[in-house]
């Protein structure tokens, strides 16, 4: 859910020359126990997204900076940058299919992104490499494009991919000895491959010129070797829905 969020607010960044600007507020939604989990859980999440300027950016729990920009003669706006972002870890208490499999942390991700953007139509790539727990890295390429349906609602729609190295892909999807006697799953071993592609839908209803109305519906379905996985595959599904809806204060 926080990255569909953050996917919304990145993409959708309102460019001033100066000065502070962005939007909080707070969301209701449900998503999986965990990536790869068939049960689903509800939880009030908030949604931020700040930026200073056209430049710096923090989008619920990712940071980055557009250092770097050019327009072609045929209007294509190119930006990249630096990214920095913390990345979801698992508990064994997020879900029954995860006991005997222990806690993954929380790791600090730093890498970069790069933006293309034509009218309506986006399209971005950014890498990021844990920091902190060995997490692995991962790449994730997105494209979709915005309208305006009526004056005052905005829809987005998106596709993406995730890339993921090995070192992610056993800490997420793998089962070890220690694991598989703890929790009685088959022992299993990740290779580095894509993970995931998914889908989303997104809308924001201006409610007044400060206030508005947002919801968001992803579906993501597993694949190759994170499919494969006992966590997935025997305990919980490869098809992921997210969904949220919420409202926020812009300025």
């Amino acid at each position: 859910m926080l990255a569909a969020g953050q996917a919304v607010a990145y993409e959708d960044m309102v460019t001033q020359p100066t000065g502070l600007h962005g939007s909080v507020g707070l969301g209701v939604g449900i998503k999986p126990e965990y990536a790869g989990a068939k049960d689903s859980e509800t939880r009030l999440r908030p949604a931020v997204s700040l930026f200073y300027g056209d430049t710096l950016f923090l989008t619920g729990m990712m940071a980055g900076a557009h250092l770097f920009r050019h327009r072609t003669s045929q209007g294509l706006a190119i930006s990249a940058g630096p990214l920095l972002a913390l990345r979801g870890g698992r508990k064994e208490s997020d879900s029954a299919a995860l006991a005997g499999l222990g806690d993954i942390n929380r790791s600090l991700d730093a890498g970069g992104f790069v933006r293309l953007r034509m009218g309506g139509w986006q399209a971005r790539a950014d890498v990021r490499k844990s920091v902190s727990n060995g997490g692995g890295t991962t790449v994730n390429l997105s494209a979709g494009r915005g309208w305006r349906v009526v004056e005052k609602l905005h829809l987005r729609a998106s596709i993406d991919a995730t890339w993921a190295s090995s070192d992610h892909m056993n800490t997420y999807y793998g089962v070890d000895a220690v694991q598989s006697a703890n929790s009685g799953l088959r022992q299993y071993q990740a290779d580095a491959g894509f993970k995931s592609v998914g889908m989303n839908i997104m809308a924001d209803r201006a409610i007044s010129r400060e206030w508005a109305g947002f919801a968001s519906l992803r579906y993501m379905r597993l694949v190759g070797d994170a499919a494969d996985s006992p966590i997935v595959a025997d305990v919980g599904s490869r098809n992921q829905v997210t969904a949220t809806v919420g409202i926020k204060y812009r300025f």
